[in-house]
């Protein structure tokens, strides 16, 4: 290009506009281009769902943070290339951050604790959680705020902020537990018998229940006692996220097996006396 051209005030301006927005576009290209990497190398290294879920959220919020800041940067380039004295918006700006930090504690705390549940992965997408009353599987978790979706299919966005104590339902391994309440006059070692032989039986039979187990079923008798009824309990370790596919074939089997032994579960049975009436 020759060099008369620069000389130009509106072919220079223009040619520094150019090349300003030709570096935040290839700067913004590369930023996606080490993300798309990072992912595919994840997904290939990572052979963990869950470690390898906590990575990509993390890798998309490092992204989505560095755009922001090339934007904003960015922006200010722009500015100053066009004329504009930067420094007040600079200060404003500074100001403008200060005040919004004071009014906006709240949200400056849903990040830092969003920030912890990612490094520390206390859940994932994909697991199903507990918040107070509120549970279900999380559907997505961002810095701010953490989205759930209930069995009724109702969206819950809880802020990060307000999670205080949390229970995962499927962290690592779960537990499947069935209570049968069975007659005071019942002979409990024979139901007891009945139930082991049950249980072994599923673990065997059912290849899918067999799949979740990752110990075989036990049965413990004389886990509560009520005035009505005396309780017996069955339990089996299972995989995350399987303890209630486990527990419905487990009370299925068992009910199915009390019956054709002849021993029938307790059902609480509630009387209501009626007092006699005053003319009586």
């Amino acid at each position: 290009m020759p060099t008369f051209l620069f000389d130009n005030p509106a072919i220079s301006l223009a040619f520094q506009l150019g090349l300003i927005i030709l570096t935040f576009l290839a700067a913004d290209w590369l930023l996606i281009q080490i993300s798309r990497r990072a992912i595919r190398r994840l997904e290939k290294d990572v052979p963990n769902p869950d470690y390898l879920g906590r990575l990509k959220t993390i890798v998309n919020i490092t992204r989505s943070s560095l755009f922001i800041t090339l934007l904003a940067i960015f922006i200010l380039v722009l500015l100053h290339s066009l004329g504009v004295n930067i420094t007040p918006v600079l200060t404003g700006a500074g100001i403008a951050g200060l005040v919004l930090s004071l009014g906006a504690q709240s949200l400056i705390k849903d990040f830092l604790n969003g920030v912890l549940i990612l490094i520390e992965g206390q859940y994932n997408v994909g697991d199903t959680i507990q918040v107070g009353a509120l549970n279900g599987e999380v559907e997505r978790i961002t810095l701010r705020a953490t989205y759930l979706r209930d069995l009724e299919g109702r969206l819950h966005v809880i802020p990060n902020g307000e999670i205080r104590t949390l229970s995962n339902l499927t962290a690592s391994w779960a537990r499947a537990v069935v209570d049968l309440n069975l007659p005071i006059e019942a002979d409990l070692n024979r139901a007891v018998a009945v139930l082991e032989n049950t249980l072994a039986a599923l673990g065997n039979s059912d290849q899918e229940i067999k799949d979740y187990l990752l110990e075989a079923p036990t049965v413990t008798g004389w886990t509560g006692m009520k005035d009505w009824a005396v309780q017996a309990r069955l339990t089996a370790k299972t995989r995350a996220g399987k303890q209630w596919a486990v527990a419905a074939a487990m009370r299925k089997r068992a009910l199915e097996a009390l019956n054709e032994a002849g021993i029938r579960v307790q059902i609480p049975k509630q009387a209501v006396e009626i007092p006699p009436s005053l003319g009586d």
